[in-house]
């Protein structure tokens, strides 16, 4: 975290991948709003979904026993990679200004990156509780 960021309150007991995706969300939100009604409930509302999926999903595995998280964990990398071709897409089709694009393309990408992560340490197994 940044020296002049503030963490929010409600922040505080959440991982940081949830806080990332939730923000990515909150800034995606108002932006899909103004796409053209044809990709605003079609590609802006399944971006949407997917990004939501991924909360839901890291929820799920953070509720389970440690060696149980691994499943939740890949669906949520599964819906990760389908926000960042619906990005991508969004961006080639012209209702998404690069400069968006670059910003949350790189902030999903991260997201990805913590999962994988999270994953890794799931399947090393060290640090358990006995």
């Amino acid at each position: 975290m940044q020296p002049n960021e503030q963490k929010q309150p409600n922040e505080k007991f959440e991982p940081t991948v949830v806080v990332k995706t939730y923000r990515v969300i909150l800034g995606l939100c108002p932006i899909i709003n103004k796409f053209p009604k044809i990709y605003k409930h079609a590609i802006g509302q399944e971006l949407l979904d997917n990004l939501l999926a991924i909360l839901k999903k890291v929820f799920t595995a953070n509720a389970m026993p440690r060696p149980l998280r691994e499943s939740p964990l890949i669906e949520a990398i599964s819906a990760c990679e389908t926000a960042k071709i619906l990005m991508r897409l969004c961006s080639e089709l012209g209702i998404m200004i690069n400069t968006q694009y670059f910003q949350y393309s790189a902030n999903i990408a991260e997201i990805g990156k913590m999962l994988g992560g999270w994953i890794a340490f799931v399947r090393n197994g060290k640090n358990e509780r006995k």
